[in-house]
């Protein structure tokens, strides 16, 4: 009986030694260097050891002290205040997990406000006509990026559209006819429409190419889905995009709402942009808006953090957080087809 109260003692006085372990401090900041240990939150006198520099860094450290020791602690990785930029999003895998004694942290140091940034800044604008200022991306122009946001000033900017408020509005459905994107008799009534011939009068002079970068904008009951174009025609005023909706046009109510977004004819807004595929950025500044000044940002990477667990072979990422952190400048793109939440 004394044998087993004693083991049962010596268990109890491991847990509470454990438990009253501080836990495992590493330090991430802007002036850091991920080939440092991240032990300290600022650099050394002689800038041999400090702070790691970025979120994938700090993943990597924690993925070594997991192979050199078995966590009993938590692991808390402490974020400076600042600027930290992303390209791509940093993926943690089942390797990354912590466990529920020893959950791994990602947050800010106390009173800090890290920012993950995944814009680029443009610069170089040059004021031309009608108070059009323009910039040319080298990237774009080279066909190796292409975006649909643009922040200025903080502000998300607006994608020339047309019109500048309020819709347009379907005349009626088209139910069958040539697909243009096969050649073939399709059915189309949740991708086609006959449009008033003024309001897609600006998308008749586009080439194939230009045309696909519009966006249809359709307004349903209660939600939106985005097209890209196919085809137009002047004569008949069809308007034929490249994806369906769930629904067919003008199921729910007659004369469907509508707008169109992104084509140079409709930058004549303040606060508008358009991005040409020869890498000209357009932007048509607010009134008090110093463009020699301002903060431009378009978005590289579409996403930060991605969680990749493998449920297959049932391997989970699991015990690790994320707090206090900031998240800018991601992108969207829109697929080929377009999209709706159906």
């Amino acid at each position: 009986m004394r044998e087993g109260v004693g083991i049962l003692l010596a268990v109890l006085m491991l847990a509470v030694a454990v438990s009253a372990q501080p836990p495992i401090r590493l330090y991430v900041a802007p002036n850091g260097n991920d080939r440092w240990s991240g032990r300290l939150p600022r650099p050394n006198a002689s800038r041999t050891d400090g702070p790691l520099a970025t979120l994938q860094g700090a993943r990597n450290a924690v993925r070594r002290l997991k192979v050199t020791q078995r966590l009993r602690v938590p692991v808390h990785v402490l974020f400076a205040g600042g600027t930290y930029r992303i390209t791509e999003p940093v993926v943690f895998t089942p390797e990354d997990s912590g466990t529920a004694d020893a959950p791994i942290i990602y947050e800010a140091m106390p009173n800090a406000r890290p920012v993950f940034d995944g814009g680029k800044r443009m610069t170089g604008f040059r004021k031309g006509a009608n108070g059009i200022w323009t910039t040319v991306i080298p990237e774009v122009r080279a066909g190796k990026w292409y975006f649909e946001q643009l922040w200025v000033n903080g502000r998300r900017a607006i994608r020339a559209r047309s019109p500048n408020r309020f819709y347009y509005y379907m005349l009626s459905r088209i139910d069958e006819g040539i697909d243009p994107l096969t050649g073939q008799k399709a059915y189309l009534s949740n991708r086609a429409f006959i449009a008033r011939k003024e309001d897609i009068a600006p998308l008749l002079s586009l080439s194939p190419e230009q045309l696909r970068d519009v966006t249809v904008v359709v307004y349903h009951s209660w939600e939106i889905s985005r097209h890209r174009v196919a085809s137009v025609d002047a004569e008949t005023g069809a308007v034929i995009t490249t994806g369906g909706h769930t629904w067919r046009f003008l199921e729910w109510a007659p004369n469907q709402r509508y707008h169109l977004e992104s084509l140079l004819a409709a930058l004549d807004e303040p606060g508008e942009w358009f991005l040409s595929r020869d890498g000209t950025l357009y932007y048509k500044p607010l009134p008090g808006e110093d463009m020699g000044r301002a903060q431009v940002y378009a978005p590289v990477t579409d996403s930060f953090i991605r969680i990749e667990g493998k449920p297959e072979e049932g391997k989970w990422v699991e015990h690790i957080a994320f707090k206090g952190l900031t998240f800018r400048h991601a992108q969207y793109v829109l697929p080929p087809q377009g999209h709706g939440d159906w």
